[in-house]
């Protein structure tokens, strides 16, 4: 499970798509206001067959982390972005465990029961 504020970049993009055709269950939540930018991801993804909403929240939806196997979180400032690849001081952390996966699936799931 994704939650990311910006999502422009190919590379990430292709290695959901490409997990997403392996059988791997992926769910994104994308910020509404970003949907649209240039390069954004979000309308290939869904063409794709990934599970992906726009977030409900009338404020900005800010968070940058993905929750891997209920095990591992990958958070940090870092957008899936070109800028922040490529351009960006950002910093990106892996947590490992079941208690910190956990809480970050509860704010997840809360806000996928929000999103659209």
């Amino acid at each position: 499970m994704v939650a990311v504020y910006s999502f422009t970049s190919d590379d990430l993009a292709n290695a959901l798509v490409e997990a997403v055709r392996r059988g791997v269950e992926a769910k994104v939540v994308v910020e509404a206001e970003q949907a649209g930018v240039r390069g954004s991801e979000y309308e290939r993804l869904r063409n794709a067959g990934v599970d992906v909403r726009l977030d409900g929240n009338q404020y900005l939806m800010h968070h940058k982390f993905m929750v891997v196997d209920s095990l591992f979180v990958v958070t940090g400032s870092y957008n899936w972005s070109r800028a922040a690849e490529g351009f960006n001081d950002e910093n990106i952390a892996v947590l490992e465990g079941v208690n910190v996966a956990r809480m970050f699936e509860q704010e997840f799931y809360r806000l996928w029961s929000t999103a659209g």
